[in-house]
């Protein structure tokens, strides 16, 4: 009986632990710069049930492009040479549990430094780290922004 008592805690425990998975609360974006179109590329991967829970709507509701346009407009601000600039949504692409969101600036003429502030999901999930990784001029260089540290710059 001692020993099947253990084996019978680990079960349960190992059970408990299996239906209540961690979640992981991160985004990857991508921003290039491309010299020959002047234009500023921006690709962000993020998880979609959590953009659909900050969102309120599903992937593939009608106004959801509409709504996510909103919702990046309000939560991504991006400063060229410390200029503010604004950008375009162009797209999205859902794929398996990730949404793919393009967007680009434009009439980019020359880089120095970049300013991204990315509080992409931060309001509904406090523990979102928003790994952007820049290409620019051939230089790789990459931040993290997390809440208390939103905003970061780069130089090139």
């Amino acid at each position: 009986m001692k020993k099947i008592i253990p084996i019978i805690l680990s079960v349960v425990f190992l059970s408990f632990y299996a239906y209540n998975p961690n979640d992981f609360y991160t985004s990857i974006t991508r921003v290039e710069y491309v010299s020959s179109n002047k234009t500023l590329k921006i690709s962000s991967k993020v998880n979609s049930d959590h953009l659909e829970q900050v969102l309120g709507k599903k992937h593939s509701a009608g106004d959801f492009d509409a709504a996510l346009n909103r919702y990046l407009q309000s939560n991504v601000k991006i400063s060229i040479n410390d200029i503010p600039v604004n950008f375009t949504f162009s797209s999205k692409n859902p794929d398996g549990n990730v949404i793919w969101i393009y967007y680009e600036t434009s009439d980019v003429s020359s880089v120095s430094s970049i300013t991204v502030k990315n509080t992409l999901l931060m309001d509904k999930f406090p523990d979102q780290q928003n790994f952007i990784n820049f290409i620019v001029n051939g230089q790789k260089k990459s931040l993290v922004c997390k809440k208390g540290a939103e905003t970061g710059k780069i130089n090139f």
